[in-house]
């Protein structure tokens, strides 16, 4: 068969990682007035030892992006998970609580999946 003119197909990206995944989501959420960024939780590398261990400032379990609703400061949190990558019992506590206080929380496998649970929500009428 062959697409007329105006047809949309299907639109294939691929394997997304996490970082694009990331990429997409930060940008949606800035053109939708939000004011978010990237989390880092790494730990801190100790040379003495030679490996990583947890920030002792930190709190475990914030998610990837973090950020606040620029008319109303309303907090929003999205935890991105790509591939295999599996929620941890320390990310979804986090994000538990975040709702609980009446807060936006997302766990986003794919920025389609994110943008769709966001306007399910009527986010992006606001």
């Amino acid at each position: 068969m062959i697409a007329k003119k105006h047809d949309q197909l299907p639109l294939d990206l691929g394997q997304l990682y996490a970082a694009d995944i990331t990429g997409a989501i930060l940008a949606f959420l800035t053109h939708h007035g939000y004011t978010v960024w990237r989390q880092n939780t790494t730990g801190i590398y100790d040379v003495a030892k030679a490996r990583w261990r947890v920030n002792p400032q930190g709190r475990r379990g914030v998610p990837d992006l973090i950020g606040f609703r620029n008319r109303d400061g309303l907090f929003i949190g999205v935890e991105v998970k790509a591939g295999r990558d599996q929620l941890r019992p320390d990310q979804k506590q986090f994000l538990d609580e975040l709702k609980a206080a009446g807060g936006l929380a997302f766990v986003a496998h794919s920025f389609m999946q994110f943008q769709q649970s966001f306007e399910r929500r009527g986010l992006h009428l606001t």
